[in-house]
């Protein structure tokens, strides 16, 4: 096995690693249209256009450090894509299995997907030239020619062995006022709002008594796709009442649960609270604050004051949008 194969989804180590994951993410879930990249309608774009951006150009960003973001990262934030050769793009279309490839052999399934990425970084040991590989963000994006349906699996209460048991928003004191007023989980700048399958209730009420400093999974894990590591208000869906309702919800390949929520009251793109089965605060020990369909706690007034963690956008303005230089 490769070294980057070894390195796969481990930790990047921080510095130069960290800028060009963070510039990759910038571009590919945010800027890609005002900067002038092609992207298709699963967010895939050219890595040898992705090299040509001007930031990752004054950074002087080589393919092999492309391909090591993409094998490095924590929360499986890229997916790379091998663009086959002409005789195996043919053989590919004269299969009779259509469940994880289109006729361009671009893959529609999570599974498909991620094996697709995992194909990628052990071609890229042998094969380094750009122009044979595509790249996108797995998700996060703000770019509205992105179509979410092309690359997410959609929940259904039709299959409901595949439900996630748990799907848990992260947010923040400051924000959560304004969630309440607004009637729910607001999409804001991205295409969709996102969740995390883990802590359960019970894990999170254990830590919370603990006083953890970090939101983490069940068995104790650090990485919670789909939410920051900070956050300090813990909203949980009741799942199968959302589908139930119409709400509609997806699954990305790196295991984050999104939804572009649905139109109440002449508001369009919002989870409404009545989908909402707990609340809990996570920092303080404070516990349920949300059950039953109602509040049953206030945050204390020193709490709301605190703002924000930093490297957060204005609650008012993006209440549901960590900074791009965050990267969940």
């Amino acid at each position: 096995m490769g070294h980057q194969q070894q390195q796969r989804r481990g930790k990047p180590h921080g510095g130069r690693d960290v800028t060009v994951s963070k510039a990759l993410s910038l571009l590919l879930r945010h800027a890609a249209e005002k900067e002038g990249l092609k992207l298709d309608a699963q967010g895939y774009a050219k890595v040898a256009d992705v090299l040509a951006w001007r930031k990752l150009k004054s950074l002087q960003v080589t393919f092999p450090e492309i391909v090591a973001a993409v094998a490095t990262s924590d929360k499986k934030r890229f997916a790379l894509l091998h663009i086959p050769s002409a005789e195996a793009e043919a053989q590919a279309q004269q299969s009779t299995s259509t469940e994880s490839s289109t006729e361009l052999g671009i893959p529609t399934t999570s599974a498909g997907q991620d094996s697709a990425t995992e194909t990628a970084l052990a071609v890229s040991e042998s094969d380094l030239d750009p122009t044979h590989f595509l790249i996108r963000a797995t998700q996060g994006h703000s770019i509205k020619s992105v179509n979410a349906a092309a690359f997410l699996e959609k929940l259904s209460l039709d299959d409901a062995a595949k439900l996630p048991d748990t799907v848990v928003h992260g947010t923040f004191y400051a924000v959560w006022p304004a969630i309440l007023a607004s009637g729910g989980l607001k999409c804001m700048g991205r295409n969709q709002v996102h969740f995390a399958t883990g802590p359960s209730v019970e894990s999170a009420l254990a830590q919370g008594a603990q006083g953890a400093k970090e939101v983490t999974g069940d068995h104790g894990e650090k990485v919670i796709s789909g939410m920051r590591r900070d956050a300090q208000v813990l909203v949980y869906i009741d799942l199968k009442k959302a589908l139930a309702a119409g709400c509609p919800f997806w699954r990305s390949e790196n295991g984050v649960i999104l939804s572009e929520g649905m139109v109440v009251e002449g508001s369009s793109g919002i989870v409404p609270v009545e989908f909402f089965d707990v609340v809990v605060e996570k920092k303080h020990g404070l516990g349920k604050i949300w059950e039953g369909g109602k509040e049953i706690q206030a945050l204390p007034v020193e709490l709301l004051k605190q703002g924000n963690p930093k490297g957060r956008r204005n609650a008012n303005k993006k209440e549901d949008t960590p900074s791009t230089s965050t990267q969940p």
